[in-house]
């Protein structure tokens, strides 16, 4: 099939697009330098700064940043469209709205700002690995005198007088405020009494959420090339996968999927001689994903890769887990196995999502992909920034 190499060279982008579109290359620019500007006011009105009630959102600096707003209430695909003709452009501008959860024709044009971290801002890999941000964040809560209590599930939350008490399977804590990073439904449903959960199953049950993923970790013999650290593998029509999580759920015939080689660029985390890789393949939440499925798919996925991208894994692999619906289900109690929380949809963004302040149960406060700003590691990082400066806020007036 048709390969593309997206790299951070503007003029080699530029000549890209003019390959597949006359006067791609201008609209590229064009596109890049919109979403710069969209990206600035997001980040600035939206993002770093917290609007988590309405009246919030009666502000100068909203009512000047409401005209981006506004032109950006339609769906990414027609946005795009607006831009580009060719279909091989409109993926390579869109593809990154599956990590955040959604489709082209189901998340709002405001989203074109991921193509300026993309193209402008560049794509980082953390040294050792996403662990080492997870170890930075632990050593830097041991300093702050944060105690952490691991493999100790939590069972019930009850708001006493005066504080919580949390039941867990190491035992009970008594806590002046708890805030949640598990599941939102699940800490809703299933830890909380019923007087004291804001959303009933029915509101959980018609939210739209972001797709699960079947995941292959590979250790294999050889090298991977011409696999680089990135590698997108995209059907020539990409709608019938999106259908296929968003409108009749069911394992993609035909899959777009993401590989990640990241001894391409770490030599530690593979022995000499052999690669690192994993493929994530996005797929329709609350799918039943039993052992023959699984059988089935692996076959299905590691012929296509053969197919795509001439690099045939299969008699090379040492070392393989997979991880799937079922196991986003069971080890972090995901509602319906997604991978990612609610999808960004038009009617889950900003304030349309669950809020991180319980209106039922006070002292109580969540973070994470469910709530504001929404999905992707800074977004949640950015969310815990700002529920600690809620429960500090709300701390100190009472």
């Amino acid at each position: 099939g048709d390969s593309v190499a997206v790299t951070d060279d503007r003029e080699e982008m530029h000549e890209l697009f003019d390959a597949y579109q006359p006067g791609g290359g201008d609209a590229l620019e064009e596109y890049l330098d919109t979403s710069e500007t969209h990206y600035e006011v997001a980040m600035e009105n939206f993002v770093y700064t917290d609007r988590p009630r309405l009246r919030d959102w009666v502000d100068l600096d909203v009512m000047r940043a409401a005209p981006v707003g506004l032109q950006l209430l339609g769906t990414m695909d027609d946005y795009v469209a607006d831009y580009f003709d060719h279909p091989k452009l409109r993926q390579i501008t869109q593809y990154s709205l599956v990590f955040l959860g959604g489709a082209p024709n189901n998340t709002p044009a405001l989203y074109n700002i991921m193509s300026h971290v993309d193209f402008n801002l560049g794509v980082y890999y953390p040294e050792n690995g996403m662990r080492s941000v997870v170890d930075a964040c632990v050593e830097l809560g041991e300093e702050l005198g944060v105690d952490y209590v691991t493999d100790a599930e939590v069972t019930e939350i009850l708001n006493r007088t005066g504080g919580f008490t949390v039941d867990s399977a190491a035992g009970e804590f008594e806590a002046d405020y708890v805030v949640s990073d598990a599941d939102y439904a699940h800490t809703e449903q299933e830890l909380l009494p019923e007087h004291e959960r804001q959303y009933d199953a029915e509101y959980w049950e018609s939210r739209t959420y972001a797709p699960s993923a079947y995941l292959m970790y590979l250790g294999v013999e050889g090298d991977v090339e011409p696999l680089e650290h990135h590698t997108l593998v995209l059907p020539t029509d990409w709608d019938g996968h999106f259908e296929q999580i968003f409108e009749e759920p069911a394992w993609p015939d035909d899959p777009a999927y993401y590989l990640c080689v990241p001894s391409k660029t770490d030599g530690d985390v593979a022995p000499e001689g052999h690669s690192n890789l994993f493929a994530l393949v996005p797929v329709a939440p609350d799918l039943a994903d039993d052992e023959a499925t699984r059988r089935r798919y692996r076959e299905l996925l590691l012929e296509d890769i053969a197919d795509n991208t001439g690099v045939d894994l299969r008699d090379r692999i040492v070392f393989e887990e997979t991880f799937a619906v079922s196991e986003f289900a069971d080890r972090y109690n995901s509602r319906a196995g997604t991978a990612l929380g609610l999808a960004h949809t038009l009617r889950q963004t900003a304030l349309l999502r669950p809020p991180r302040r319980s209106s039922a149960s006070p002292g109580l406060y969540f973070t994470g992909s469910y709530t504001t700003p929404g999905i992707g590691v800074p977004m949640c990082l950015v969310s815990g920034e700002h529920t600690a400066e809620s429960l500090l806020d709300d701390a100190g007036a009472a």
